[in-house]
């Protein structure tokens, strides 16, 4: 007689004992790393949305390269780009919170400079009509961005809004004025990574991933 060759009940589950295990070590990192390229996808496009934005005052006479950034303050800052932006909330003006509680650094420190009421001093946050937070102030940081004006407007995005993980560099990012126009935090550091190491602070990756096309920090 001929015999058949199968699997045993027990040789079936030890394989899908197998796979499980396989499954659930893989699938969270591969998850991981969807969300952080869409993360990153994210700032690209938060990116050229603000500096869209902000030339849209020198077509109605109001350039950019007219405002007295020394003296100007966050609020009127906001005023000029605010009938122009797709805001569905401002949380400043209605006393909200709506940044999180925590921004970790890259390095999972605290990051500094940050608050639930947003970023730098006295910042004005609001919440975007694609789901992003975002936080702008008028602040003489420096940022990894060359300017002939001492201070300037920097707006930081939580791309994702208020959901995890609230970290530089990755779903949060930081753009600065300069003086033909808005640019990554980073773009002018030295050796083209600034702080964006997974020892540092995170404030530079937005020129990172433009300039490299991803977020894998080394």
């Amino acid at each position: 007689m001929k015999k058949n060759k199968a699997f045993t009940l027990v040789e079936v589950l030890i394989c899908l004992a197998v796979i499980g295990v396989i499954a659930a070590l893989t699938i969270p990192q591969l998850q991981a790393s969807m969300t952080k390229k869409a993360n990153a996808e994210a700032m690209k496009k938060a990116y050229v949305y603000l500096s869209d934005v902000l030339e849209i005052p020198k077509a109605l006479g109001d350039p950019y390269t007219k405002w007295n950034f020394n003296t100007l303050t966050t609020q009127q800052a906001f005023d000029k780009i605010e009938p122009h932006l797709a805001i569905v909330k401002n949380c400043t003006s209605e006393g909200e919170n709506c940044w999180a509680a925590s921004t970790k650094s890259l390095k999972n420190g605290t990051a500094a400079d940050f608050s639930s009421a947003g970023y730098g001093d006295d910042p004005i946050t609001f919440k975007m009509s694609d789901g992003a937070t975002v936080s702008m102030t008028v602040t003489n940081k420096n940022l990894n961005v060359t300017r002939s004006h001492t201070k300037t407007i920097v707006f930081a995005v939580d791309v994702n809004g208020q959901r995890k993980p609230d970290k530089l560099g990755d779903d949060i990012f930081l753009f600065v004025m300069g003086d033909d126009g808005l640019l990554p935090a980073g773009n002018d550091a030295a050796d083209g990574i600034g702080d964006c190491t997974l020892s540092g602070e995170g404030t530079d990756c937005a020129a990172r991933i433009i300039r490299d096309g991803n977020n894998d920090y080394k």
